[in-house]
């Protein structure tokens, strides 16, 4: 029996014509948290929407650092450092 937290589309049209790489739930929740603090979403905004009741778990565990962001953050420090 397949482990039911991985998803492809082998489950649908069969293992030998699967498009999509296996991933599980967990993987979905890192990207969804990654991409709405992209996106600028307030971080309680999305603990409450993870379920969490520790901010620490949303922000140690699930928000990762794009190199996407970073660039956005430090250009706006280059700013602020230029005289």
């Amino acid at each position: 029996m397949k482990n039911l937290m991985y998803f492809s589309t082998s489950y649908v049209i069969g293992a030998s014509q699967s498009v999509l790489p296996h991933f599980s739930c967990h993987s979905l929740r890192h990207t969804f948290t990654t991409r709405v603090c992209e996106a600028g979403v307030n971080i309680k905004v999305i603990q409450d929407a993870l379920g969490h009741s520790d901010i620490s778990t949303t922000l140690n565990i699930y928000a990762d650092v794009t190199k996407e962001m970073k660039a956005e953050e430090f250009k706006g420090l280059d700013s602020y450092f230029k005289v």
